[in-house]
């Protein structure tokens, strides 16, 4: 089980937040499951997942994807996902 938060920010400033659990076991599954529940609820594409990302979600518990990881136009400044609860936590 994993459980994120997602955050759209534009002028610095939240104007989206939702969380998703995924009961999905593996965690990478979970994670993608989320990213595109987040995808859908704000009305974004998926973006692409670099190993900066990887980093991020082991360092900090979160990453950040800026306008750069998506291939379509991206009219905010971040996406933000953040672990906060996870079963192996």
């Amino acid at each position: 089980m994993l459980t994120l938060w997602g955050k759209l920010y534009q002028n610095g400033r939240t104007i989206c937040a939702d969380t998703f659990t995924s009961q999905k076991p593996e965690i990478s599954d979970a994670i993608l499951e989320c990213i595109e529940h987040f995808a859908k609820e704000f009305d974004i594409e998926v973006p692409m997942w670099h190993t900066n990302h990887t980093k991020q979600l082991g360092l900090f518990r979160k990453a950040t994807f800026k306008p750069d990881d998506f291939v379509d136009r991206f009219p905010y400044d971040k996406f933000e996902i953040q672990i906060i609860d996870s079963a192996d936590s």
